[in-house]
């Protein structure tokens, strides 16, 4: 029992650490990295996810710094890695504030054209 809570509580431990570290970028940059690394190609040219299943959703709203930062440099499926020697970090640093800055589109409800 012991075992789970040390567990349970250094999981949410690690949680924490990323939520709260902070990444000084640039979105401007970032959006020209992005296209640079042809990240759209996968994951669309405002983060939406492909439509054919190539890469996930990444805005608006985007994992945690430290998540983003692991699955790039060392990804889990089928993404090549970008690793710092092709992508530095102030580079991904860029991209990460370029997808926080893309923020969620209006709701059905607020479409004037769907009002009638």
């Amino acid at each position: 029992m012991s075992k789970l809570f040390f567990s349970a509580l250094m999981i949410v431990a690690v949680s924490t650490a990323y939520a709260q570290e902070k990444v000084s970028g640039s979105s401007e940059r970032g959006y020209q990295s992005y296209m640079k690394y042809m990240c759209y190609t996968c994951h669309g040219t405002v983060g939406q996810g492909a439509d054919r299943g190539t890469g996930p959703k990444l805005a608006p709203y985007p994992l945690p710094w430290g998540a983003f930062e692991q699955q790039t440099r060392l990804p889990r499926q089928d993404m090549p890695p970008y690793r710092k020697e092709f992508v530095s970090d102030q580079e991904l640093a860029d991209i990460y504030a370029y997808i926080s800055s893309l923020k969620p589109g209006s709701e059905a409800k607020d479409l004037p054209l769907l009002n009638f």
